[in-house]
């Protein structure tokens, strides 16, 4: 995986990361065919602007835009695209065409859903004709690795479990959450909760999403597990459309591989939605258990600990699976 420093100047890079950038280092003209997969907070962007800066520092014309249909592109021009899944399928189809012809350098950007047709057939002759990377989130030891380059923070153990532990080590969250750290006055004894400030970088992140994620995320931050029949309630759609919009969601990068929220996400969620947006979807969860005869009374435990039934009380740390 990667991601930028605070100061935008160094990157943390897992093995294969490091090989493609040595291999671009060494020969900044050499034939490059890469597709790059990752949800949102995972790096994506940034790896294509290390590309773009080692190429333009050797001299190599590089275009940052997907090609028109009919739009010439010279083959000694790097084409670097990002955001891939919102293309049309026509600026797709140029991209594809380029990959055809075996002549043009071209590296790719996109999140894992959503997943078009085109943009399906795009990636696969990415990985056929050259590589395919898949960024996922930091192991311990790279967020380790990430806080080493901030000292005044200090080296405990503690620091990295808590940073490590609260952003489930997606890259964004984990830098987000550096620099707040670095940025907050002294702290003395024991990490529990973000600062503030870092929560509130999350706004844009949640103002962005449709409706349907944003009630799924307050859903999954009432903890508890959520069939998808209660969920298909929640949204007004069938479970394909229930998938969706948990495809969505993780893409974003906001919900984990195992329907978890991560702590400082659930943090966000449940202090930054319109108390209004809160009322609504905890309140129809809990109609919606008693409607199937279920327990409420784990479910109103975890709407206590989330503070959706005593808004006096922070939200807890996420302690059990909540999709399935």
């Amino acid at each position: 995986m990667i991601m930028n420093d605070l100061a935008g100047s160094r990157l943390t890079l897992d093995r294969g990361l490091q090989a493609l950038l040595d291999t671009v280092a060494q020969d900044p003209t050499g034939p490059l065919t890469v597709g790059i997969a990752g949800p949102g907070g995972h790096g994506k962007t940034t790896l294509l602007a290390e590309l773009e800066r080692v190429h333009r520092q050797a001299g190599v014309s590089v275009r940052t835009t997907a090609p028109q249909p009919g739009e010439p592109v010279e083959d000694d021009t790097l084409v670097l695209v990002d955001d891939a899944h919102l293309l049309d399928d026509a600026r797709v189809g140029v991209l594809l065409r380029l990959v055809g012809t075996r002549r043009h350098r071209l590296v790719v950007a996109h999140r894992p859903w959503p997943r078009s047709a085109a943009l399906s057939e795009l990636v696969d002759a990415l990985r056929r004709d050259g590589q395919a990377v898949l960024l996922t989130p930091f192991t311990r030891e790279q967020t380790a690795e990430y806080l080493a380059a901030r000292p005044e923070l200090g080296r405990g153990n503690d620091l990295v479990d808590f940073v490590h532990t609260q952003s489930a080590g997606v890259p964004r969250d984990v830098e987000r959450l550096t620099r707040g750290l670095a940025g907050a006055e002294a702290r003395t004894g024991t990490l529990v909760n973000p600062p503030r400030s870092v929560i509130l970088e999350f706004g844009s992140d949640l103002d962005v999403e449709p409706a349907p994620v944003r009630r799924l995320l307050l859903a999954v931050a009432a903890g508890g597990a959520l069939p998808v029949s209660m969920l298909g309630a929640l949204l007004g759609t069938d479970p394909a459309g229930v998938d969706e919009v948990i495809a969505t969601t993780r893409a974003a990068g906001l919900l984990g591989a195992d329907g978890r929220l991560a702590p400082i996400v659930r943090r966000a969620v449940t202090t930054l939605s319109p108390t209004t947006d809160r009322t609504a979807v905890w309140r129809r969860l809990t109609e919606s258990q008693l409607a199937r005869g279920g327990a409420v009374l784990p479910l109103v435990r975890s709407l206590l600990a989330v503070g959706a039934l005593c808004l006096c009380r922070a939200p807890a740390p996420v302690d059990a699976p909540v999709l399935r």
